[in-house]
């Protein structure tokens, strides 16, 4: 009886070691993990740097027609809305030129401005200006048509970010000329494609992400003439460390590649004022190769319009 026993024992033994040795299978394990969406961003950044005669600029107490920087109509990326036109008390002939910096951060895009017109009046009537107003309304020039922006012409171009507008010398090899975009009367200019400009969209190509494009403008009260300037090839910026100058931007120093006569100036334009917006738009270019700025966007003009002032 005792053997039977023992010998059950044994056969026990073995049977719970079998099973414990069913459980040593090899095995691995791999993890992937924090796996992430993360949308990307476009945040478009402008500024301004502007050049005007200085009797129209706020702050110069003592005018005398000199060609000055506009510290009124400069501004950095990213401060609050600024102006890139306060002048008032215009003269035929007088004239400005700023350079817009355009900023894309951080992805591809297409870039679209528009401009719209939001006061054009007489104001009032002088003796002179009456000869040569053919819209006069004397009882209520508020709601006549001002003249201004026909009196006012303006162009665009493609700047390297020195405020200058550029052409190559003859043979220079290696050299790219500045091109001018849009040309006219600030009249026909709005009145033309809605007021819209395509910066970059599908007839041309997108601005890359993370860099800074330059548009280059330039404003007369009269007959504005094209004399560019002899391209240096040097840029935005260039520091001249004998005369601390910054030379390649300075319009004040190089000339803006335009002229501005007010010889056919007449005097329908006294006192009118002229108010507008400037709307800036960058959309994605990635998986968005038609967008067309005339077809596919309408600015939204959230920016308040300023109450028109005599001048």
């Amino acid at each position: 009886m005792r053997k039977i026993f023992l010998s059950l024992l044994s056969i026990g033994a073995v049977a719970v070691i079998a099973v414990y040795a069913t459980q040593a299978f090899f095995s691995d394990t791999e993890s992937s993990t924090g796996n992430t969406f993360q949308a990307g961003a476009i945040d478009l950044l402008i500024d301004n740097e502007s050049y005007a005669i200085d009797w129209n600029i706020p702050g110069y107490e003592e005018p005398s027609g000199q060609f000055v920087a506009s510290s009124s109509t400069s501004w950095l990326e990213g401060e609050t809305i600024k102006k890139f036109f306060d002048f008032v008390d215009l003269k035929p002939g007088d004239y400005g030129e700023d350079t817009i910096s355009i900023h894309v951060n951080n992805n591809d895009a297409w870039v679209c401005a528009a401009a719209r017109v939001t006061s054009d009046n007489d104001v009032n009537y002088t003796e002179p200006e009456k000869a040569d107003d053919n819209t006069k309304d004397l009882q209520n020039p508020a709601n006549a048509d001002g003249e201004l922006d026909e009196g006012v012409e303006i162009a665009f171009w493609w700047d390297d970010g020195d405020n200058v507008f550029e052409v190559c010398p003859a043979e220079s090899g290696n050299c790219t000329d500045e091109r001018v975009i849009l040309q006219g009367t600030l009249g026909s200019l709005l009145v033309n494609q809605q007021g819209k400009v395509a910066i970059a969209d599908k007839n041309t190509s997108p601005l890359p992400g993370g860099t800074t494009h330059y548009v280059g403008k330039y404003w007369c009260f009269g007959t504005l003439s094209v004399k560019p300037v002899v391209q240096d090839g040097l840029g935005k910026k260039v520091d001249n460390p004998e005369t601390s100058v910054d030379e390649s931007k300075d319009p004040l120093v190089r000339g803006t590649g335009f002229e501005c006569g007010g010889e056919a100036v007449n005097n329908a334009a006294q006192t009118d004022v002229l108010v507008g917006d400037l709307e800036f738009y960058a959309v994605q270019s990635r998986h968005n190769p038609d967008f067309s700025c005339l077809n596919d966007w309408n600015p939204s003009w959230v920016t308040p319009t300023p109450t028109p002032q005599s001048g």
